[in-house]
């Protein structure tokens, strides 16, 4: 049994060491045990080189991160003491290990929490004023916000933007408010310039990304303060020639940082607000002038080209920017733009058109106009500028905006047709509350519609000839689908799209579209335009993009007039009859019912014309009435009845009525004598395929044909046995033995006479 501890640890300790005494007689025990008892952590930082000089500043810091009750004298006296922790240092030269010291007791992590803490209300304290006094001071200390400004920052706006407006502050209050705001710009300056010069334009880029999402709020007092503070930072961009950043070996590169090295990514973006709120009617239109002077300065510093630059510049950012109407601003900044920037100054005016926060919609309007004159140096990055109007649509308010839109719209689609119906196409395909406007403006353009159509169809016959030419093929019918290739195909990126063509993963929205517009009145008026394209696409097209497109041809027949319907459908037929032999069963099965409503679609002279069509259907209709779905063997029927009704063929008719399948065979025998050869060339590639049930009924129709071809040494009886030879080693045994028969009877003499009935004859050879 497992010994259980004692009860009273010091005293067994003192036994079992009594116990091991006589053993072992060299170990010496202590004449006495003391008891200790555990002290509270003490926090010691006194290792920190500026300890000595601010020692009742870091006990503060000390006191109130461990504290679990903080009063509001305590939070000041922690951000006090932050401040003058840091200035001591750096005016000393003590800041090793201050670094460490900060990250250790979260120092910055605590004044977010003290932000976030103050009511939105009211400024009723000093606390925002001191955090951004200590946050300032706290930039300075290498590393100390390293990765922690963008969500400071973020603190500290929301914390001050979203107070009340300041005519509806108390008077008492304003005076405090003011100099939080000077000390919130005070400390936006002192951290861009903290920055190492291997981040700043990253740095610079994440905080006016933050000041612009303030920008598009509803409170005009918000945007108004976050466009101040936008102000402030252009004016860092040009007051200062060169931005110096600290010089230390682990903050990356040091040293001046020239202003045509900063790279902002968004600077057309704010480019484009800064002009939408300088020419607005509320109070940011003062801050967005001055930060678009400032704006200017720091382009016009970083991208002078020559003497003629330097000029022009001098002219545009001294008296003439005043007098500049947004149009004429928009194309004076156009000039030393890059063509990205261009587009984002396209897209914020795209975007302001459903937007809340800009009151003049005059304005945006004007910024599109520029864009509309010159759109070879203004819309360039098709994609992004159709997609940004497409999402834009459901927030335009008014009626002039969405005409705007729409114009632009057009634009784009004569310069990039197959971009803007792609993007359309997926746009409606989600059915927002503009989908049925944008199945509306795309039925506006039937002609761009099916180029692009005939293009996508045009790549796909490439594709098929370019595989086609890698090597031969397997078995027709037994091979693997193609759908997997048109994947793989998908996942080039490229595919064709340098020339101006769809590629394959793209096409497929076009092809969803289709059917969309397909159910519209518009497409059935000009399905002239489509068929040349669609008939291409059921020749070299995926499984996927012959479904859609039958679809499509369904929903148009449906919707003309019966001359027009008919005449379509005789063409249609050559097109379907493969598609009877897919791999796809959905696909078997539409193109099959689809024969059957063309069948009876036909009038006039057309009917003498799809009766020669239908006799290249029947043969593979009576072996597609064993497919093994029984959803497409009863298509099959269905087709082979409206068969014998345009053919005024009785008995098939009545064979099919009556069910007596296995007689069909002899009567299509008995009624064209003269096609057997025919229907021999038509059998024997579906002795290969993949359904053994498919397999067994082309084998007996084979058989039913052979005793003609008896006494003929043929070419066709020649291929009659090299197609069976396979077969007698099938693996169903109803195939094999079926077809070891037919070739017996083929390979045997003839020793009497040919029966009278060619139909009696037939019967005989039935299993």
């Amino acid at each position: 049994m497992e010994r259980r501890p004692p009860a009273c640890p010091r005293q067994a300790w003192m036994e079992d060491s009594s116990s091991q005494e006589s053993r072992s007689p060299g170990l010496q025990l202590p004449s006495s045990y003391e008891v200790t008892t555990m002290q509270p952590l003490k926090l010691d930082a006194s290792w920190l080189p500026i300890y000595k000089e601010e020692q009742e500043a870091v006990d503060s810091i000390l006191a109130f991160v461990t504290s679990p009750n903080k009063e509001e004298r305590d939070k000041a006296t922690f951000l006090q003491s932050i401040s003058v922790l840091c200035r001591s240092a750096l005016k000393h030269g003590l800041t090793q290990g201050l670094d460490l010291f900060c990250d250790m007791y979260q120092l910055a992590e605590n004044i977010k929490a003290l932000l976030e803490e103050e009511p939105r209300d009211h400024l009723c304290t000093d606390l925002r004023h001191l955090s951004m006094l200590a946050l300032e001071k706290l930039s300075l200390v290498d590393t100390a916000l390293e990765g922690k400004a963008k969500s400071l920052l973020r603190a500290c706006f929301s914390s001050v933007f979203w107070l009340p407006a300041e005519k509806e502050m108390p008077k008492a209050d304003l005076a405090l408010y003011m100099k939080t705001l000077n000390s919130m710009d005070s400390m936006l300056r002192t951290v861009v310039l903290s920055f190492p010069a291997s981040r700043v334009s990253e740095e610079l880029q994440g905080i006016l990304e933050l000041l612009l999402d303030f920008t598009r709020c509803e409170r005009e007092a918000v945007r108004e303060r976050a466009m101040a503070r936008i102000d402030v930072l252009t004016r860092v961009l040009s007051d200062y020639s060169t931005l110096q950043a600290h010089a230390n070996d682990r903050r990356g590169t040091a040293g001046p940082v020239c202003s045509g090295e900063i790279q902002l990514p968004l600077l057309g973006k704010l480019l484009g607000r800064l002009i939408l709120f300088r020419f607005s009617e509320e109070q940011t239109s003062c801050a967005a002038f001055h930060a678009l002077f400032a704006l200017a300065e720091f382009i016009f510093e970083s991208r002078l080209k020559d003497r003629a630059d330097q000029v022009h510049r001098e002219a545009v950012t001294t008296s003439a920017l005043c007098s500049l109407s947004a149009r004429d601003c928009a194309k004076t900044f156009g000039k030393y733009l890059q063509s990205h920037e261009r587009t984002d100054v396209i897209l914020v005016a795209i975007e302001a058109m459903g937007d809340a926060s800009i009151l003049d919609q005059q304005v945006p309007s004007s910024l599109l106009d520029v864009a509309l004159e010159d759109p070879d140096v203004w819309l360039t990055d098709a994609p992004k500028i159709v997609s940004s109007i497409l999402e834009s649509l459901p927030y335009c308010s008014t009626q002039a905006a969405w005409e705007r839109a729409e114009s632009l719209l057009r634009l784009m689609t004569n310069l990039y047709p197959t971009t803007v119906v792609i993007l359309l196409c997926k746009a409606a395909l989600q059915g927002d509350s503009t989908a049925p406007e944008l199945w509306e403006l795309m039925s506006s353009m039937p002609e761009t519609l099916a180029k692009i159509l005939e293009d996508f169809a045009n790549l796909l016959h490439r594709q098929c000839f370019r595989c086609s030419t890698e090597g031969p093929r397997t078995q027709p019918m037994a091979s693997s689908s193609r759908k997997a290739e048109w994947e793989e195909l998908a996942d080039e990126p490229d595919v064709e799209s340098h020339q101006g063509c769809p590629n394959v993963r793209t096409a497929r929205l076009l092809l969803e579209g289709l059917v969309g517009l397909s159910q519209r009145a518009e497409m059935a008026r000009n399905i002239e335009l489509f068929l040349p394209g669609m008939m291409k696409i059921l020749q070299v097209g995926s499984e996927d993009a012959k479904m859609k497109i039958l679809l499509a041809l369904q929903n148009v027949l449906r919707q003309l007039k019966k001359s027009k319907a008919s005449f379509i459908a005789v063409q249609l037929v050559g097109r379907l009859l493969p598609l009877f032999d897919s791999e796809c069963s959905e696909l078997r099965e539409l193109s099959i019912r689809m024969l059957a409503e063309l069948l009876q679609l036909v009038v006039g002279r057309d009917e003498k014309r799809m009766r020669k069509e239908v006799w290249r259907a029947l043969v593979p209709l009576l072996f597609r009435m064993s497919d093994q779905v029984p959803s497409v063997a009863k298509a099959s029927r269905e087709a082979l009845l409206a068969a014998a009704e345009l053919l005024r063929w009785k008995t098939l008719k009545h064979l099919l009525q009556r069910e007596r399948l296995w007689e069909l065979g002899a009567c299509l025998l008995q009624k064209s004598r003269s096609r057997a050869e025919d229907f021999i060339h038509q059998s024997l590639p579906y002795l290969q395929d993949p359904q053994a049930n498919v397999r067994l009924a082309a084998v007996r129709f084979i058989g039913l044909i052979t005793r003609r071809l008896r006494e003929q040494t043929t070419d066709s009886q020649a291929d009659i046995l090299s197609a069976l030879q396979p077969l007698e080693n099938d693996w169903d045994i109803s195939v094999s033995s079926l077809a070891a028969r037919t070739t017996s009877i083929l390979r045997s003499p003839c020793v009497q006479q040919r029966p009278r009935g060619l139909l009696r004859a037939l019967r005989c050879c039935w299993p």
